[in-house]
């Protein structure tokens, strides 16, 4: 609906409530007036013919009594009437004749009943009761001049409708007009893009301030276009410039592209480069574990030969010859030589002496060729235990991880009970697993000699290096803790990092490419420290593959 339509309405609806709500209270006012008026006259009307009746009541006279009754029919209103007795009994009624009810049981009262309304009056002489007489109106009056009242009322509605339609009509021109000069106004302005359309102003109110409101954006809408316009050739300017430019940058990007793919190939290469220098170092880790813990089992075979070679430098054999080349001289006097020459008679001693002296070097000898012997052994252990898991490295197998955990303390041992180092095994009965098992030695190996060479340098405390194996949530678990020199708060997060190391002829790559390992196995190694000196905890974590079942 347009402004005008909707002013029109909203006129109309205001006046319509209005005379609607005015007219209501009118009608029931007069309403209420009209039963108060009738009430007023029936309940007068009851008082005189009480009064008028008391004798006929007290004399019985009820031909009297009618009389008076009958005096009712100059009042329309009136539509019946009867005069009881003391007792409740019926003495005479309006009209004549007529049928009665009993007495109602209140007295007194002003009541409706039936469309009549109804006056109980009580008849007393001196204080006595002698009678009631009881009125009824016909409310049928009333509704009748509700009803004359509601036909004018109708007709000063439609009157008012009229005017408020007539004036609404003339006065919503004053509101819509200058609305609808500024739709128009707009609509132009929209339809040809023509800003320079103005509307006048028709006043000093509010529509007075929004056409002025209006003129105003104009005014900025037209001079922003301006400057937009301008704007835009200087924009396409640039923009030409700058495709210029870009293609010019275009031509270096080329260039560079070009030089970084090849860059990206060295890299490449470099790359390749690093990982076999990687699987190179950790090759060379675990081969100089390997050669160290032989060096140092070769140490106590250099000891053992050096031991053997100092008693065989200093053994009595040579005596044994001087007392032989002794007796081969008296030979044919052996006996008289022998007890009754000085020298003789020492001869059956110094042989009981160089026997015990030659029988405990044969035993010492035998102690140390049985070390030399076992020492020799170990040294093929560690050779062999080394060899069979670099001829299985770089492929899954069935494995006993407790048993990777006893070899990498083997390769170590030598060094264990050197340093006075306690090993704890804690090792859970797990089944044989699908897994890389030279992969796994060696973060095992790596990671028990970082063990080992941080409880070296913790003196004064015990020593213990505890290993663990158990299966958690499906999962394999591997741990290596020590008591060592722990490690801080701020070295937790960047122990496997490349290149980080505290010690000093340490390179840093160690645990980086445990941590890399334990990765491409879908695994994980973490570490936990409570602080220096307060030793750490490797664990391992690996997917648990059992032996013998798809995966």
């Amino acid at each position: 609906m347009s402004i005008r339509t909707k002013l029109m309405l909203l006129t109309m609806l205001a006046v319509a409530t209005a005379m609607s709500v005015a007219c209501t209270a009118f009608v029931a006012n007069d309403a209420r007036l009209i039963k108060e008026d009738m009430a007023q006259q029936l309940s007068a009307l009851s008082q005189v013919l009480g009064a008028n009746t008391t004798a006929a009541l007290k004399f019985m006279d009820a031909e009297s009594a009618e009389q008076l009754l009958g005096s009712l029919e100059m009042q329309p209103m009136v539509t019946s009437a009867a005069l009881f007795e003391a007792d409740g009994q019926v003495f005479a009624t309006y009209p004549a004749g007529r049928e009665e009810g009993p007495l109602a049981d209140e007295i007194g009262t002003l009541h409706n009943h039936d469309g009549q309304m109804v006056v109980t009056t009580e008849i007393t002489e001196d204080g006595d009761p002698v009678g009631v007489i009881v009125v009824r109106g016909d409310l049928n009056v009333l509704n009748q001049q509700l009803l004359h009242y509601s036909y004018i009322v109708a007709v000063v509605l439609l009157v008012s409708f009229a005017a408020a339609y007539l004036l609404a009509s003339r006065l919503q021109g004053v509101i819509s007009g200058p609305i609808q000069g500024l739709t128009a106004a707009a609509h132009r302005v929209s339809e040809n893009n023509d800003y320079s359309i103005r509307v006048s102003r028709p006043g000093n109110d509010e529509l007075g301030d929004l056409c002025t409101a209006f003129n105003h954006m104009l005014d900025e809408i037209e001079a922003s276009n301006e400057a937009l316009s301008k704007a835009h050739g200087e924009l396409e300017a640039r923009v030409a410039q700058r495709t210029h430019q870009l293609s010019e940058t275009n031509g270096e990007l080329n260039k560079e592209i070009v030089e970084r793919k090849k860059t990206e190939e060295k890299l490449e290469q470099v790359h390749r480069e690093l990982v076999e220098s990687a699987r190179r170092a950790g090759m060379a880790e675990v081969a100089t574990g390997v050669l160290h813990n032989v060096g140092n089992v070769l140490n106590s075979v250099n000891v053992s030969a050096t031991m053997i070679t100092n008693q065989l430098g200093s053994s009595k054999v040579a005596q044994l010859s001087k007392v032989i080349d002794l007796i081969d001289e008296h030979q044919r006097d052996l006996g008289e030589f022998v007890t009754r020459d000085e020298k003789g008679k020492q001869v059956p001693r110094f042989l009981r002496v160089l026997t015990d002296h030659l029988v405990t070097d044969e035993q010492s000898l035998l102690d140390e060729a049985r070390s030399l012997i076992s020492n020799i052994e170990h040294i093929k252990t560690i050779v062999s235990t080394q060899q069979s898991y670099a001829n299985s490295g770089g492929h899954v197998e069935t494995t006993d991880v407790n048993a990777i955990m006893d070899d990498a303390v083997r390769l170590n041992s030598a060094s264990f009970g050197r340093h006075g180092i306690e090993v704890v095994r804690e090792l859970d009965e797990v089944p044989d697993v699908l897994l890389d098992r030279q992969r796994v030695l060696q973060i095992v190996i790596n990671l028990v000699k970082n063990a080992k060479e941080s409880l070296v340098e913790k003196e004064g405390q015990p020593k213990r290096l505890i290993l663990r194996s158990a299966t958690e949530d499906g999962r394999l678990v591997l741990q290596v803790k020590d008591t060592g020199q722990g490690i801080s708060q701020e070295n937790l997060t960047r122990i496997f990092s490349h290149g980080f190391t505290t010690k000093k002829s340490g390179h840093g790559f160690g645990l980086h490419s445990c941590a890399n390992s334990a990765t491409e196995m879908d695994g994980a190694l973490t570490v936990t420290s409570d602080g220096v000196g307060k030793g750490a905890t490797f664990t391992l974590n690996l997917p648990l593959k059992p032996a013998g079942v798809a995966v």
